[in-house]
């Protein structure tokens, strides 16, 4: 008979896609999607094989406000955490920090929970009160994530194993450092490709918003079209003000191409065609601490295509994996200003090579045995 799994989230995430259809691909495992928004149902089908979905807006207005209420004390609401509550899996997986995913977890006490923060809050010093952005938010964000840290059972995360050292208040329980990895079918194969003068680099998402204490996608974006580097993005920018202001900075906008948002499985033949993945987030010292334990999930993405990638220094968690596998380098913010001439003197052939080998140790049918075995581990502590 199949263990059960069920995958708690806000809004579904590619990380625990890419988890549970590797689970699901096993044999042993039925996967189910508890989540609060639809879904693209034939896309995330192919990992889960049920849902459960109560759907809330996050947008924060009074007719939001009055909807969340009625559906948690409405009928709907009743029947769907009463059908949580009746659940007993092998193993709850909770995302979050998030309002809605904190709520859930108190409908399931009775079962392992392993929690999932997909952003660690609350390792972030900043006093949100005095930022813009993430302002307000990220205190309501801290405060959900040092609950679910406490209810849980067992800690996922995907950073640096040592980055919950950075929790002013660690829980004493068992925690897995478990990286993203490569999804056997989104690998693509690597062809002999040369660099060429007009180089182009790809980003795995949309435009990143502004942020207190990090230097913003314009600033990123003026430094490399200046040297005549095309860059590829795919969606467009959170909100229209941005927008504006953003093509009011950058006079050269021929280098910058904007692409519509593509499903995740497709996402990686459009990078393929490019010649390096980007992850360009750069902080103030400020954050240093916390930038250096970091994983970005578009960060295997570029393992996928096998596009050699350039990560800032202070990202060491990824930087240190693009360096000891030598699939890439390495830069400082400072020297974003230079990047064309420093991407010139890369042996691209030999990073494009190592991709191969890099594909090949990512992959996560070879890395899911790891989490299994945590999974056993909650599961038994729960027994006890």
């Amino acid at each position: 008979m199949k263990k059960q799994i069920i995958f708690v989230e806000s809004k579904p995430t590619i990380y625990t896609y890419k988890i549970a259809r590797t689970l699901k691909l096993t044999g042993k495992y039925e996967t189910v999607l508890v989540c609060f928004s639809e879904v693209d149902r034939t896309f995330f089908g192919k990992a889960f094989d049920k849902f459960h979905i109560l759907e809330w807006s996050h947008k924060p207005n009074f007719k939001n406000f009055i909807d969340f209420f009625r559906k948690v004390f409405g009928k709907k609401g009743r029947e769907f955490f009463n059908e949580l509550k009746k659940m007993r899996p092998y193993v709850f997986q909770v995302t979050g920090p998030d309002l809605f995913t904190t709520i859930a977890m108190f409908s399931l006490k009775k079962s392992p929970i392993i929690y999932f923060p997909y952003d660690i809050w609350h390792a972030d010093k900043r006093n949100y009160l005095f930022t813009k952005n993430p302002g307000v938010k990220g205190c309501f964000q801290k405060f959900f994530g040092r609950i679910c840290f406490k209810i849980a059972d067992g800690i996922l995360h995907k950073g640096q194993p040592k980055e919950l050292e950075l929790l002013n208040c660690k829980p004493n329980i068992l925690d897995l450092s478990f990286l993203p990895g490569c999804l056997d079918e989104w690998i693509c194969p690597i062809k002999k490709k040369k660099q060429s003068k007009e180089i182009h680099l790809g980003h795995a998402g949309a435009p990143w918003p502004s942020e207190d204490g990090a230097h913003s996608f314009s600033e990123v974006i003026k430094n490399l079209t200046l040297q005549k580097l095309h860059f590829h993005v795919f969606g467009d920018f959170a909100n229209k003000e941005e927008k504006k202001a953003f093509f009011q900075k950058i006079k050269d906008k021929k280098y910058l191409h904007m692409h519509k948002k593509e499903k995740p499985d497709e996402l990686n033949k459009k990078l393929s065609q490019y010649d390096y993945g980007t992850v360009l987030g750069f902080y103030d010292d400020s954050l240093d601490l916390m930038a250096e334990k970091l994983m970005a999930a578009k960060f295997f993405n570029f393992v996928e295509t096998g596009l050699p990638i350039i990560i800032p220094k202070q990202a060491k968690f990824m930087a240190d994996i693009v360096e000891d596998n030598e699939i890439g380098f390495s830069v400082d913010y400072q020297d974003l200003k230079n990047l064309k001439e420093i991407i010139m003197k890369q042996d691209y052939g030999k990073m494009r090579e190592n991709m191969k080998k890099a594909q090949e140790k990512f992959k996560l049918s070879k890395r899911i045995k790891e989490l299994e075995k945590f999974y056993e581990e909650i599961a038994r502590s729960k027994e006890i």
